[in-house]
């Protein structure tokens, strides 16, 4: 080996000829060729492999410590995941409980009275329940309280529901029936069955058609809520199965075909009040005023002045006065009142005959709004109850949303 042409290099040289370098010996300068041309040789020293060994090491050890961290994430955020789901499902079950208690609630209720006020336990549920681990709190609504949007239209009688014709004895049976063991002209009677919620039982006699009393009673109410009455027109056209509109301020499919998007008219009783949102004039600020005030129930359901809020007893007639409603309301006996006529003497009001047909002291149609929080779960239940003598069932349910 060469040695450095420098002295004091070649002194260094020679101490630690065997001795391992305790720091990084600098490149050599070597003379190359005949060029005299200068070039850097790096010498791989034990110094520089230690420096690589520690880099590696401490990488190791980053990549390591990264992937704990996000096993320790993952692990927290799947135990969260699962307590918030168990809370959530724990959440739903209490509003489902709050559900069959309103149910016997209800049941009891008629059991025990053949009128309906805000006075009763259904209506004077506390604010708050407590349960294990949360909150739970219930209202239940009379949905009767409110005008009906489908008593616009009125239904004609119902031929389809007529009973079949007896079979004649010297008939063949048909295929897949079993003979008649009694031999009689008459079949063995059916047991009855119970009503349905959208067939009340009342019979439904006469014409099919619009029914006026109720449309002025739907003018007056939005007019006392400051809201065009022509609006009333567009929404018995939403529900009359006629592609005809009324005049002037009706809307048929005409009028939503040339919207964006399109759509067309439901010529239908209404599902949902939400449905308003679709009638030609009900904007956001409209549909607010309105939606507390109107439901969509069977058509012929009557309304029960028991329960009814000023606005809608206002409508009844076109001298009502608001005022003095609201302060016949506060006086209102506390067992409310057994029979319509004992409201319309006190009230000092005269309805016509057809209006006063949709008057009514009891209710068949309640809703139920329940809320529960548990933990970091919450759950909300709508429900619509329909109650008769069979008992009280549950209609429409929906978690979440109430339309």
């Amino acid at each position: 080996m060469k040695l450095p042409a420098c002295c004091r290099c070649r002194a260094e040289w020679r101490r630690r000829r065997f001795e391992p370098p305790r720091r990084c010996a600098p490149p050599l300068l070597i003379q190359g060729g005949e060029s005299s041309a200068i070039r850097l040789v790096g010498r791989l020293s034990p110094c520089r492999q230690t420096g690589v060994a520690l880099i590696t090491v401490l990488l190791i050890v980053f990549l390591a410590s990264i992937a704990a961290v996000s096993l320790a994430a993952m692990q927290q955020l799947a135990i969260r995941r699962s307590g918030a789901l168990l809370h959530q499902q724990q959440a739903r079950l209490y509003t489902l409980g709050l559900e069959q208690a309103a149910m016997l609630i209800l049941t009891r209720d008629r059991a025990n009275s053949k009128t309906d006020h805000p006075g009763e336990e259904w209506a004077t549920l506390p604010l708050t329940l407590p349960v294990e681990g949360g909150v739970l709190t219930g209202r239940i609504r009379d949905m009767q309280g409110c005008f009906n949007l489908n008593n616009l239209w009125q239904p004609g009688s119902d031929d389809a529901n007529a009973p079949a014709p007896n079979k004649k004895p010297d008939s063949a049976p048909a295929e897949g029936e079993e003979p008649d063991e009694q031999n009689s002209d008459t079949p063995p009677k059916a047991p009855a069955k119970p009503k349905s919620p959208t067939d009340p039982g009342k019979p439904k006699t006469g014409k099919a058609g619009l029914n006026e009393p109720q449309l002025k009673l739907l003018q007056r109410l939005l007019t006392g809520l400051e809201v065009k009455p022509e609006l009333a027109q567009a929404i018995a056209d939403w529900i009359d199965p006629d592609p005809d509109p009324l005049f002037p301020d009706g809307a048929e499919d005409g009028h939503y075909l040339v919207l964006n998007p399109s759509y067309l008219a439901a010529n239908r009783p209404f599902f949902t009040v939400s449905e308003l949102r679709l009638v030609k004039g009900v904007d956001r600020e409209t549909y607010a005023k309105l939606a507390p005030l109107v439901c969509a129930l069977p058509p012929g359901t009557p309304l029960n002045v028991n329960t009814a809020p000023v606005a809608a007893l206002a409508g009844l007639t076109e001298d009502a006065d608001p005022e003095e409603l609201a302060r016949l309301l506060e006086q209102r006996p506390d067992q409310g009142y057994e029979k319509v006529d004992e409201f319309l003497n006190a009230a000092k009001l005269t309805v016509d005959a057809p209006t006063k047909a949709l008057l009514g002291v009891e209710s068949q149609y309640f809703s139920l709004r329940a809320e529960a929080r548990v933990g970091d779960g919450r759950a909300m239940l709508y429900s619509t109850l329909y109650r008769d003598e069979n008992g009280v069932r549950v209609l429409r349910r929906s978690f979440g949303n109430q339309d």
